[in-house]
């Protein structure tokens, strides 16, 4: 597990971008099989696109790319959500469902954009200052879904 902490509340939304593109390189650098990505917006970067591009041909052996679709409540097919929607084979675009299996309301969703759904509501995680609780949404899906992807990985 290689952890690339980069976000930071206080910074300007485009250093945080630089701070991801450079988590997303230094990942492939030290050898990542599967980056889970959690975050996003609704511009796209080309370099952030290059980066997850560049991971999928790093060392003949392609780098999972597991984002978020995002928490908009929208239909990706047509408000596309970064990096999720980058047409890019090495992504997996993760919405968040409920314990009847139907499309949290909050998360986006799309037939042709959004590959996976997982369990995303009211998920036990770790909170900030060393807490423990109850999270919902996109990003708790992937977490599922990276787990599944690592397990994966590891019997094949």
């Amino acid at each position: 597990i290689i952890v690339a902490k980069y976000y930071d509340p206080k910074a300007p939304a485009n250093n945080n971008l630089i701070n991801t593109i450079r988590a997303i390189r230094y990942c492939t650098q030290v050898g990542a099989t599967i980056i889970n990505y959690s975050g996003g917006g609704l511009e796209p970067s080309e370099k952030e696109k290059e980066a997850i591009r560049d991971a999928r041909d790093k060392n003949g052996r392609p780098i999972l790319f597991i984002a978020a679709a995002g928490n908009e409540r929208s239909n990706s097919d047509v408000k596309k959500y970064y990096p999720a929607d980058y047409d890019l084979p090495n992504i997996i675009s993760v919405t968040a469902i409920d314990a009847d299996k139907k499309v949290l309301d909050s998360s986006n969703y799309g037939e042709f954009s959004v590959d996976i759904a997982a369990p995303g509501k009211q998920i036990y995680s770790t909170l900030p200052k060393g807490g423990y609780g109850f999270m919902t949404g996109t990003s708790q899906a992937t977490a599922v879904v990276t787990g599944a992807a690592a397990l994966v990985r590891t019997k094949n």
